[in-house]
């Protein structure tokens, strides 16, 4: 290869690596356009909330109502704030004894006695099936079967009211002072 043609060679190769240069420096620049649009669409989001935070700032704020709650009669008082948890929660209520209450949910399979009828402690009141068991339910204490709430074959709930036994004699409940969800702790 002769002199001439290893130079023209070389400037063929200057030539491209200039072509290459100038089209990375076109590109460098293009991206450092999009930078600055980015940068100054940044500023002025920033300005903008800036300007909303010292707005809010400078209007008055609401206030957190706390609640006062006192864990002992004539102990320390605390603030504090309910979740909606705990407002929305079903207050406890003392169950009535005279209710015969199904413990899971199942079926009633036969009803041994009426409405009217006399029960005494112990007598078989009903058969309630439940998870392939029979189960059956005696009478807790002497009374009147006032109200029959089921009837045979009928599916029931957990918790769900089957019979109204009215009793003989009055229970000893002790009635407290206070009822539950206001235990006169809570101002």
């Amino acid at each position: 290869m002769k002199m001439s043609e290893k130079r023209d060679l070389v400037k063929k190769r200057l030539k491209a690596k200039k072509k290459e240069l100038e089209k990375k420096r076109k590109e460098d620049e293009k991206v450092a356009k999009k930078l600055k649009k980015e940068e100054e669409k940044m500023n002025k989001k920033l300005s903008k909330d800036l300007k909303k935070a010292s707005k809010e700032a400078s209007e008055p704020t609401e206030k957190i109502k706390y609640d006062i709650i006192q864990v002992f009669p004539d102990a320390r008082k605390y603030k504090t704030t309910y979740t909606k948890k705990y407002i929305n929660r079903v207050p406890w209520k003392r169950p009535d004894l005279q209710q015969i209450k199904s413990i899971i949910p199942g079926v009633v399979t036969s009803l041994e006695v009426k409405t009217g009828d006399h029960v005494k402690k112990g007598d078989h009141i009903m058969t309630f099936e439940a998870m392939k068991m029979l189960n059956l339910v005696l009478a807790p204490f002497d009374g009147v079967v006032e109200t029959i709430l089921v009837k045979e074959g009928e599916k029931v709930p957990k918790g769900g009211v089957m019979i109204y036994l009215k009793s003989d004699h009055e229970f000893a409940t002790t009635e407290d002072a206070v009822i539950s969800n206001d235990l006169g702790l809570i101002e």
